[in-house]
């Protein structure tokens, strides 16, 4: 299985200055074909965004050059890791994990100095299954 699409920095550029909703729409896509998903890790656990409304959130990324230029071009995320889990996995898993400490809430493929599509577990599941 492929970790890496070796995006050039044109494609990773045209595709970060899309609307967070049709980043949404390719996000989806990208997972349910290559059935991988990537996030952030830092000290042994998936770093999580903290909303205005104190909700937290994991981040969700598609492709490890996306998420890894996230982290380079983001001041705070310098030193995470990025981490793919596998998409059953993360489905059958590590959802669950997450939602039994009352994080229902995904951000989607941010970028950075702008924002990613907030969604919850819940829809982001169901597209999920809506796409495979």
């Amino acid at each position: 299985m492929l970790t890496h699409t070796n995006y050039s920095r044109t494609e990773i550029e045209a595709v970060i200055k899309l609307s967070p909703e049709k980043r949404y729409t390719y996000f989806i896509k990208r997972i349910c074909d290559w059935e991988l998903i990537w996030t952030l890790y830092e000290d042994d656990s998936i770093i999580l965004n903290e909303g205005k409304n104190g909700e937290l959130y994991m981040i969700l990324f598609p492709f490890i050059d996306f998420a890894s230029y996230y982290v380079t071009k983001t001041k705070e995320m310098s030193g995470s890791l990025c981490k793919s889990f596998e998409l059953e996995e993360f489905l059958n898993t590590t959802l669950g994990n997450l939602q039994s400490h009352n994080i229902n809430k995904a951000l989607i493929f941010p970028v950075p100095n702008e924002f990613g599509l907030n969604v919850s577990v819940s829809k982001l599941i169901e597209d999920l299954n809506s796409a495979a």
